[in-house]
């Protein structure tokens, strides 16, 4: 039987639920959908399972700016009552499928009345840290302070213009080497300001010339009246990056360009055909 079955033959009694418990197999995850239907997924195996679709009158529809969270269910409901029994079938799948709710939080906003204002989708802006499987265009999340994102693929260069927030890793890439420059001139024009780490892992079949990246930071050396280029030197930074933000979020700057302002602000980039990293020192 699929997830859905056993999950509704669950419902039919109590006997019949402790049966599906003690016998069914143990998902990796369970998320919201809540791309073109609103509804419970559990993920086996890499693969995406619908369990329960909500209706209508219970879809949070704030959350259409994305689609998926991992290890989180964020829910900005327009009434207490609809965020509670949403809440009691996310604890209930949990349950059947063996996976820990202390491991997937469901974050009730009802608490702050900061976030009550169904037409806005602020609180996404208010969380310190997201980590989100996939998103949509025109996604909130630019502001965001701390900011991981599974699956960003073409959404990269949304985050290169538009992202405001501190800290960001992006999964799964679409990253070029014009937004990688384009990314490098705007923090010299001091456009990225409240920026602290920016990571983006390249997609494996995506092509990413990081020559061209390394052409333009070599143009730098030596500048005078500008953003100017220089190799690690000890006394004026550390050898690691660590922003004690994601998991394993310690990074080896030995051999990274060092990018320094005229106003003395200092940023260093690592870029390869896997990665493009961007670090600013405190």
């Amino acid at each position: 039987m699929d997830p859905s079955e056993n999950f509704m033959l669950s419902k039919t009694s109590k006997k019949m639920k402790d049966l599906v418990k003690n016998n069914i197999y143990k998902v990796d995850q369970v998320w919201m959908n809540l791309n073109s239907n609103w509804s419970f997924v559990v993920e086996i195996g890499g693969k995406i399972h619908n369990v329960f679709d909500l209706r209508a009158g219970l879809a949070p529809w704030e959350m259409k700016w994305h689609r998926f969270l991992v290890n989180a269910v964020m829910l900005h409901p327009s009434a207490v009552q609809k965020y509670h029994e949403i809440l009691k079938i996310h604890n209930y799948i949990c349950e059947i499928f063996k996976c820990e709710s202390n491991k997937i939080s469901v974050i009730d906003y009802i608490e702050n009345q900061e976030f009550i204002d169904e037409e806005s989708p602020r609180f996404l802006m208010n969380v310190d840290f997201c980590h989100l499987r996939i998103l949509g265009s025109r996604s909130p999340t630019m502001k965001t302070r701390n900011l991981i994102i599974e699956d960003a693929k073409i959404f990269v260069a949304d985050f290169i213009h538009h992202y405001e927030g501190q800290n960001i890793v992006l999964k799964n890439a679409w990253l070029n080497d014009r937004l990688a420059r384009l990314f490098i001139l705007n923090w010299m024009l001091k456009m990225k300001e409240n920026l602290v780490s920016f990571i983006a892992f390249q997609n494996r079949q995506e092509v990413f010339d990081e020559s061209s990246v390394v052409n333009l930071l070599n143009s730098k050396r030596n500048a005078i009246t500008e953003s100017r280029v220089e190799d690690w030197d000890p006394e004026k930074r550390d050898r690691i990056a660590n922003q004690n933000v994601f998991p394993a979020d310690t990074f080896d700057c030995e051999h990274g360009y060092d990018i320094v302002r005229e106003d003395g602000k200092r940023a260093t980039v690592k870029v390869s055909p896997n990665h493009f990293m961007f670090f600013v020192w405190p």
